[in-house]
Formats: structure tokens, C-alpha cells, sequence
């Protein structure tokens, strides 16, 4: 079941954004796999994602992660999936704790990134 808190980035809304939140998404779990949250299809690695094509990504922190998930456990391990949906203006994470250390640090780093590609842009 997916549930969560909604965090809302001010963002370009272009598949640049989505891509720029994948890419920092990685940097902390490396192992991450990828699913596309409409059509179910799975995408091993960061490469194989479809940037334009997709606007919702489910990110499982690593294989298990998503077999648990998968498995529509309710025991799922917390904070091992985000939810990514791109919008016209934002990028939303939808994370179980977004107060947990690792989640906050992560949702900081992407906030910032995300921020910084604005400023570019606009600028332009």
C-alpha cells in the first residue's frame, strides 16, 4: 500500500527535473532499482529509464527492497521506496518518514539540486 508524506519541490517540470531527482536518488542508493509507477515496467538501472516518456517512478533502494514490495508485504522495510511524480511545476517525493535521518538528508540534497537547476534556468 502506498501511503506517506507528500513533499513538493518547486521544479522546471520537464523530464530534466525528474532526471535531475533520479540521478541525486542514486547517489544514495547506489543499488536502486526503477519502476514505472503507471505502466508496472520495471527498469533494472538508472540507465534504462525512459526520461520524457515516464512522469511517475516508483525508486526501490535495492533488489530486496523491491521484491518486499513486490510481495505487497505489509511488512515492507520503511523508507525503502519513493514515490516520483513529475507535475508542470514541481517534482513530489512521497517517502514513509521524511524525518528519518537518511531521508532528510536525502530530501535535502534534492530540494537543493532541484533549486540550483531553477535558478539556471530562469536565468537563461
Amino acid at each position: 500500500m502506498i501511503g506517506g508524506t507528500d513533499i513538493v519541490i518547486p521544479a522546471s517540470g520537464d523530464a530534466a527535473a525528474l532526471d535531475d531527482c533520479i540521478r541525486m536518488i542514486q547517489y544514495y542508493w547506489p543499488d536502486a532499482r526503477f519502476e514505472n509507477a503507471i505502466t508496472g515496467e520495471k527498469y533494472p538501472s538508472y540507465v534504462d529509464i525512459p526520461f520524457g516518456l515516464t512522469e511517475e517512478l516508483f525508486v526501490y533502494r535495492d533488489a530486496n527492497s523491491q521484491a518486499a514490495w513486490d510481495a505487497d508485504s505489509d511488512n515492507s522495510p520503511l523508507n525503502s521506496m519513493l514515490y516520483v511524480l513529475l507535475s508542470p511545476d514541481s517534482v513530489t517525493v512521497v517517502v514513509d518518514d521524511p524525518d528519518a535521518h537518511n531521508m532528510r538528508e536525502m530530501l535535502q540534497s534534492i530540494q537543493s539540486m532541484l533549486s540550483d537547476c531553477n535558478i539556471y534556468a530562469e536565468a537563461a
